[in-house]
């Protein structure tokens, strides 16, 4: 029973890892984290990132429990946290190194003209460390940023965010694969989009020289 019983032990203490937690506000503390995560079980480790030059958190840090399970139960969830909705993924950085580019850059829809890059620097750096912003000329409503890390940029999919009084939309930025999503979207009307062009008009050969 005692072998047994340390056999799972250890188990535990192997399966867990550090968890990354994304969408800090800033005012969180080391402290605040270790009293939230406590509530779910042991806490071996809590860090917030912050900037060294500045001091100020990153807008993301790391957990560590004791208890695998407990490490399940908390990332099956999101998390109220100071007022702010909160994630906790597993860091995959050997998937990171495969796919170096892989969801690090988000699209950010709704933009207004006024906008500058300097100021979308500014306001996703509370996230994460900000690698690249661009707005394309002439101007089309909406620019991308690209994160250091891609956990970060995952974490902001989907999401509906204020800036300059205006809600953007964050959404992944994949141009590798728009074309073949287009081809899809085409393909559901029948499988084959030029026959269904040619059928409306009568003259499928002609119409397929044309496209």
């Amino acid at each position: 029973t005692d072998a047994s019983s340390a056999v799972k032990v250890k188990r535990a203490v192997q399966k867990t890892s550090d968890l990354i937690v994304l969408g800090l506000p800033w005012k969180t503390t080391e402290q605040d984290l270790k009293e939230y995560f406590s509530t779910f079980g042991e806490v071996l480790m809590v860090q917030v990132k912050k900037d060294l030059k500045t001091g100020h958190s990153k807008g993301f840090g790391f957990v560590r429990f004791t208890e695998y399970e407990t490490q399940v139960k908390v990332m099956s969830q999101r998390h109220m946290i100071d007022g702010r909705w909160c994630d906790c993924k597993l860091p995959n950085s050997k998937q990171s190194q495969d796919e170096p580019l892989r969801s690090r850059k988000v699209f950010v829809g709704r933009c207004t003209e006024d906008m500058t890059e300097d100021e979308l620097r500014e306001f996703f750096s509370q996230y994460g460390d900000v690698m690249d912003v661009f707005i394309p000329k002439p101007f089309r409503a909406f620019a991308f940023v690209t994160f250091a890390d891609d956990q970060i940029a995952q974490s902001l999919c989907g999401e509906d965010l204020i800036i300059k009084g205006i809600s953007v939309h964050i959404s992944n930025a994949e141009p590798k694969h728009n074309s073949n999503r287009q081809l899809e979207r085409s393909g559901r009307f029948g499988g084959n989009p030029v026959h269904l062009i040619s059928n409306v008009y009568g003259r499928s050969t002609s119409l397929k020289v044309v496209l």
